[in-house]
């Protein structure tokens, strides 16, 4: 091909690229703006309906979170009219990852003698990723159905956001795929020990109305500790009715944060625990949230994995995947926590990476770090979470007919 012909097709396969990434940018703030006026509507008329604080909290919540989910929508919009030049699809060419995408899409197990799992799951993101991004674009991957319902289990604080972890991408699924799904209701802010129980009692109601539904827990964050900490203490109910469990930026070994001074001065407080001021309040609340610091210390849950992963349920999968990003790639929110929880260590903003992959000794598969900060799993984050559910589905479909799991 010509030198001029060539530069023409590169130029034009741009052009192209360009106006498809800002179409999925504007697709992305139509539905961010039609959900959020839904939401901030509803939200009125239950205020008006009934005026109390718990109303009004929920207003402020909904129209909080509805501000900064268009707001963020609008300027990656406009960013992208601006993004010419990104090169998004230069992995393409790459003749490993196109080792990869073809076999397994011609489910070729011998590609597991030469990539490891991680290498695999992470070319299989960026192909999906690609195709939702670029409409013109047809991937040959294709996403399997599965018969299990699909179990979301958020992390620390999730209460803030309107959504639990990863529910668009969840909601994904159901719309391509008829994937039924559930989000587990647990507390944030307590203790690991506190919220398996709470698994328990929906879990199992859930089954009991349920019968003939098998599980797959997908669990964010701190969910990953609280659902471990579950299974461990229902270990033969876990092994007749969960297929698998996959967690994503969950510290499975714990954080180090918590020793750092500013947690160390904080709780110098329970040094007065014996005294009868310190203890009449601790009865009425958990002071400095010892428990649920306790859950995500790295000296007590490390430990804990070590003593008690030979009796967590025998599951067809453990799977991990952790995240790590810059502090300018991050949500502002984790710009912050960057800056007062820094590490040496590779991050997403909260859990070092380290610390969410699954350890040696423990059959369990690591699928990788991937570029991401920590609250990729909120509604409003940019992040291509329906093409991160898909992957899960693609390898592990992948895994099981390559007989690996």
């Amino acid at each position: 091909m010509a030198p001029a012909a060539a530069a023409k097709e590169t130029c034009m396969k741009y052009l192209k690229q360009y106006k498809s990434y800002k179409q999925h940018t504007k697709n992305f703030l139509e539905s961010a703006t039609r959900t959020s006026i839904r939401d901030s509507i509803e939200a009125v008329e239950i205020f008006i309906r009934e005026p109390n604080l718990t109303t009004m909290g929920h207003l402020v919540k909904t129209l909080t979170n509805s501000g900064t989910w268009i707001s963020h929508s609008t300027l990656r919009h406009l960013h992208a009219h601006i993004d010419f030049f990104n090169r998004r699809n230069n992995f393409l060419n790459d003749e490993g990852f196109q080792e990869i995408i073809n076999s397994v899409v011609d489910n070729d197990a011998s590609i597991l003698s030469k990539y490891d799992e991680a290498s695999i799951f992470e070319a299989l993101y960026l192909e999906l990723d690609y195709a939702h991004k670029n409409s013109e674009y047809q991937t040959n991957l294709k996403i399997p159905k599965i018969d299990s319902t699909l179990v979301l289990i958020s992390g620390v604080f999730n209460e803030i956001f309107s959504t639990p972890a990863f529910e668009r991408g969840a909601r994904h699924l159901f719309k391509t795929k008829g994937i039924k799904y559930i989000a587990a209701n647990v507390n944030g802010s307590k203790s690991s020990k506190h919220n398996s129980k709470l698994l328990a009692e929906q879990l199992k109601r859930y089954k009991a109305e349920n019968p003939n539904e098998k599980l797959w827990l997908l669990c964010f964050s701190k969910g990953g500790l609280d659902t471990l900490h579950f299974l461990k203490n229902e270990r033969e109910w876990a092994e007749e009715n969960v297929i698998g469990v996959s967690t994503i930026a969950s510290p499975i070994l714990g954080s180090d944060h918590l020793k750092k001074k500013i947690f160390k001065m904080i709780n110098s407080i329970h040094f007065f625990e014996n005294t009868k001021l310190y203890q009449f309040f601790d009865q009425k609340i958990d002071i400095m949230m010892k428990e649920f610091q306790k859950s995500l210390s790295s000296d007590y849950q490390s430990n804990w994995f070590q003593r008690n992963h030979d009796k967590l349920p025998s599951l067809k999968f453990y799977s991990a995947i952790g995240l790590e990003s810059e502090w300018y790639e991050s949500h502002i929110w984790m710009v912050l926590t960057k800056l007062i929880f820094q590490s040496a260590e590779s991050n997403d903003g909260v859990v070092d990476t380290k610390n969410s992959q699954f350890p040696d000794y423990f059959k369990g598969l690591n699928l990788g770090i991937l570029k991401g900060h920590h609250l990729i799993g909120t509604r409003s984050s940019f992040y291509n979470q329906e093409a991160l559910l898909e992957t899960h589905l693609v390898m592990l479909d992948f895994l099981e007919k390559s007989k690996q799991i």
